[in-house]
């Protein structure tokens, strides 16, 4: 009990000052009593630090804010970068962290439980704006290193636009990079290389996931959307331009994906990370994709379907142009990474990717990939400067098989690598990086893709490397490479030199000057494919196959004597007789051996054209003259073409180049980069392409042949009845000119007359281009990028070369984009919209060529069009739950309909949302 003494104010004062104080006092103990409550209220801990130095990062505001964006705390970090919030009620939240030369930072699901103590959200990293432009990348040099310091011009794609956006592979994340080629042949095929030198089917480009090769095994092409990664799993990509280019992708929570689209598109992903006691962690993450692609129906596949069903096949089971146009996939991937010690980690993962359904093109036609599984399985250590791992790679086709002849593809292929680097420090200014390379393929096709050359085409590759950096001064960097490789099928070793001198006026701004002689050894494809790509030539006897060139290459005889006295080039025909020895004798280049053939064979398409001819005399060479045509395997008709010339064995492509480059940072808010570069190539390894042309009667001396037998069998013809005559003979090939290296024990007898396409090591040529990328950060809001690209020649006439063929680049001169991107962390907003422009031109890889002009260029021949693209992409994180990310990408919104590849399906707009769940 409290007593309280009286003041004599009276009676009647003292009772009411009585009654005064019992008031306060009873307010006091009212608010003495909800002390202990307010020490129950939730309070929030924290530290920030700098996402390059590591070190705090004072004066940061941080804000507590609710889903509509509302700040209801508001502190700032301390000297030692820390923050403390209390008396922060039941509730899950956000904090905002925003600085002046800093990225804003929201951290979602903070969650405070009243009595349950302090929420700790840990090391928040901020990142500046400088570091966001300049970032550390590693591809390039094997070891970290800036941006601008990198004697390679290096872009790169960060953690937050690769979640921000939505894709359907890992390849919509580059289109708007410097020197980028992408070609996209359906909702997720594409084909990508740097700086041109595109195909169908293509393994150019060096793809890594986390230092490991990509690539479908034997193949060597990059199959994008089997690489089991996810969004989720890629931290960043790296993208390096040059003779050595690559791209890399760097694995990064638990989150969940699922997304549709207007176009019948489905996707549900995953990924968890966590713990198991405190040394080792595990990643597990999937991915399921379903959806239907654009139509296209290839012409040639629809012939030789028609022909098939003619001659009796059920149009119900027959799997010539049988296309499948339902694409899915499914893929998985687990990872396990154990602390062995203070500097040693051991990596331990594997992931798998089945294609259920989709139409792949390759160089010899479109197959239909039905349930190809792509599996790898790796391990690594990291022990202070050393680096070692081994991986495998296999491949399993399943029931694939071909559309234009329905030729079951078996693929069981497998590659195993070995690799050890390690680096030595030397006193603060130099550095060494070395290491070795073992490379074994082992191509396993059942005869279906490597053909006759089954048995003989494993490939065994090893290398060696020594790199060397040294800052010469704080401006100047020289780094100094070099590598050397064997390959035992080429029997050839190699010498890659590379010199870089790195010039830092400032921290803020780079030159480069380099040069690099880099190598492209041939694949399992270059050397021993042996396909057949179409069953015949619209009845005729004279098949199709892509073949790699043997080890003694592809050779033509040029002894042969016509009647007329001229020797020459020699043919073999499906139409002589046993009694000369059939196919596989060599004959002198004379089409009028095989008039008779020729006639029967326009008689069985108009009888009364074929009963008149039947009536004249076979000519002599003397009469009538013979040319050549080669097939183009794009339209199935004819080019003229003047000789032929020996096919060596597939030699490694070289690629010499001198490039000077610019990067640097212009008020810490604009990063330029411009890249000029000379290319000399030696030995370019082109795409497949027909090397046999056929034998044709010439048309000239065709028709005046042709009427003078009419008028001396007194044949009422018209000039018309004539040139009718003389076009329908002169269009039959008789004959094929087909080199040495055949065998008439394949084929049913008919490999002597096959029209063999293959590969071919053009003669030097040289090219020079430019590459311009921008970023200008306007506000910690929004931000502007743009690119621009030019390369002087994407088109060679063989005059030009000195080579028999044409050789397209089969990449645009001038391409650009410019995108804008306003984020909003506060109100977890992200709009983005880029545009993208790429010139038209030419395409000759495999069997699809845009044309037969001869030293075509865009103005007077046919190309692709050009093209402009307008992309958007929305992401919100919903205000009711900041965990939940809801984002809209439409591509091509404005639905411009265009062909990015001979041979693939008209695209349009798509629209994709995604719903992104993070727990």
């Amino acid at each position: 009990m409290i007593h309280l003494p009286p003041l004599n104010l009276g009676p009647r004062h003292d009772a009411v000052w009585r009654w005064l104080a019992c008031a306060a006092l009873g307010v006091l103990l009212v608010f003495g009593a909800q002390r202990p409550a307010f020490a129950q209220q939730g309070v929030i801990t924290g530290r920030a630090i700098d996402a390059e130095s590591n070190e705090p990062v004072s004066g940061v505001s941080v804000e507590v804010v609710v889903g509509s964006g509302r700040a209801l705390h508001s502190e700032t970090t301390n000297a030692q970068g820390e923050f403390r919030f209390a008396g922060v009620a039941d509730g899950r939240y956000s904090l905002v962290f925003s600085s002046l030369g800093y990225e804003t930072k929201r951290v979602d699901g903070v969650r405070v439980v009243v009595g349950e103590g302090a929420v700790s959200v840990g090391t928040v990293i901020l990142t500046s704006v400088v570091f966001r432009l300049n970032p550390i990348v590693v591809t390039a040099s094997r070891t970290q290193e800036k941006a601008l310091d990198s004697p390679s011009s290096v872009y790169t794609v960060e953690a937050e636009a690769i979640e921000e956006r939505t894709t359907t592979t890992t390849v919509d994340h580059i289109r708007a990079l410097p020197g980028a080629d992408v070609v996209t042949t359906g909702l997720s095929q594409h084909n990508v290389v740097a700086r041109g030198f595109n195909n169908v089917f293509s393994g150019a480009l060096f793809v890594l996931t986390d230092n490991r090769w990509a690539s479908v095994p034997s193949l060597r092409f990059n199959a994008y959307n089997l690489i089991p990664a996810t969004n989720e799993d890629i931290d960043r990509i790296e993208f390096v331009l040059g003779p050595g280019s690559s791209i890399s992708l760097a694995g990064g929570g638990r989150a969940g994906n699922a997304f549709g689209s207007s176009e019948g598109i489905g996707q549900l992903s995953f990924r968890h990370a966590g713990l198991i006691g405190d040394k080792v962690g595990y990643k597990l993450s999937g991915m399921y994709f379903k959806g239907t692609d654009w139509e296209y129906i290839d012409p040639i596949e629809q012939l030789n379907r028609d022909a098939a069903i003619a001659e009796g096949a059920d149009p119900d089971t027959l799997l010539i142009g049988r296309r499948d146009f339902d694409q899915e996939r499914f893929s998985g991937d687990l990872r396990f990474d154990f602390t062995l010690g203070d500097q040693t980690t051991l990596i331990l993962n594997g992931g798998a990717s089945r294609m259920v359904s989709s139409i792949e093109m390759t160089g010899i036609g479109a197959a239909q990939a039905l349930d190809w599984t792509y599996t790898y399985f790796q391990g690594r250590i990291l022990s202070g400067d050393l680096f070692a791992q081994a991986y495998v790679n296999l491949s399993d086709a399943g029931d694939s098989f071909t559309l234009r002849d329905a030729d079951l593809v078996s693929d069981n292929s497998l590659l195993y690598v070995g690799q050890i680097q390690h680096g030595v420090q030397l006193g603060e200014r130099q550095r060494f990086t070395y290491g070795a390379d073992m490379i074994r393929t082992v191509p396993r096709t059942d005869g279906s893709i490597n053909g006759r050359n089954e048995d003989d085409d494993n490939i065994l590759e090893v290398g060696g490397y020594l790199q060397s950096e040294t800052q010469l001064s704080p401006m100047f960097d020289l780094v100094l490479a070099g590598r050397v490789d064997y390959h035992d099928v080429v029997d050839q070793v190699l010498f890659s030199p590379r010199a870089a001198l790195v010039v830092k006026p400032t921290e803020e701004h780079s030159l480069r000057f380099t040069y690099n002689r880099a190598f492209s050894q041939p694949s399992s494809n270059n050397l021993f494919l042996d396909k057949l790509s179409s069953p015949d030539l619209g009845g005729l006897p004279f098949p199709v196959r892509g073949r790699g060139a043997p080890s003694q290459g592809f050779n033509f005889r040029r002894d042969c004597t016509t009647s007329a006295g001229v020797t020459g080039l020699c043919m073999r025909s499906p139409f002589t007789p046993g009694a000369l020895g059939g196919p596989i004798t060599s004959l002198p280049l004379d089409a009028t051996m095989f008039w008779d053939a020729a006639v029967q064979i326009v008689g069985a398409q108009d009888p009364q054209a074929g009963a008149i001819l039947g009536l004249m005399a076979a000519p002599t060479a003397s009469q009538v003259g013979s040319v050549m045509r080669a097939l183009n395997p794009t339209t199935f008709g004819f080019d003229l073409v003047n000789d032929v010339a020996n096919v060596p064995q597939t030699n490694p492509m070289i690629t010499n180049t001198i490039e000077g480059g610019y990067k640097g940072l212009l008020g810490d808010r604009f990063l330029v980069g411009l890249d000029v570069y000379y290319t000399k190539v030696e030995d370019f390894v082109g795409p497949l392409l027909v090397e046999t042309p056929n034998v044709f009667m010439e048309p000239a001396s065709l028709g005046a042949y042709i009427a003078s037998e009419a008028a001396r069998l007194g044949l009422p013809l018209q000039p018309a009845d004539i040139a009718a005559l003389t076009e329908g003979m002169a269009r039959v090939p008789v004959a094929a000119v087909t080199p040495e290296e055949v065998d008439p024990t394949i084929q049913n007898g008919l490999d002597p007359t096959t029209i063999i396409l293959t590969y071919r090591n053009f003669p030097n040529f040289d090219l020079w281009g430019a590459d311009l990328g921008a970023t200008f950060i306007v506000t910690e809001w929004l931000s502007l990028m743009g690119s621009y690209s030019y390369v002087s020649e994407n088109f060679f006439t063989a005059d030009e070369l000195g080579a028999p063929r044409d050789l397209a680049l089969n990449s645009p001169k001038n391409k650009a984009s410019l995108g804008a991107t306003y984020r909003n962390e506060r109100f977890g907003l992200v709009a983005e919209a880029r545009g993208r422009y790429v010139e038209a031109f030419p395409v000759k890889t495999g069997v699809y060529v845009s044309s037969d002009a001869v030293g075509q260029d865009c103005a007077t021949g046919t190309c692709l069009e050009d093209y402009a693209l307008l992309d958007i992409n929305l992401s919100y994180a919903l205000p009711i739950s900041r965990s939940t990310v809801v984002t809209v990408t439409g591509t091509n919104v404005l639905n411009n309909k265009h062909l990015q590849m001979i041979g693939a399906p008209e695209l349009a707009s798509l629209w994709l949302m995604r719903v992104r769940q993070s727990f």
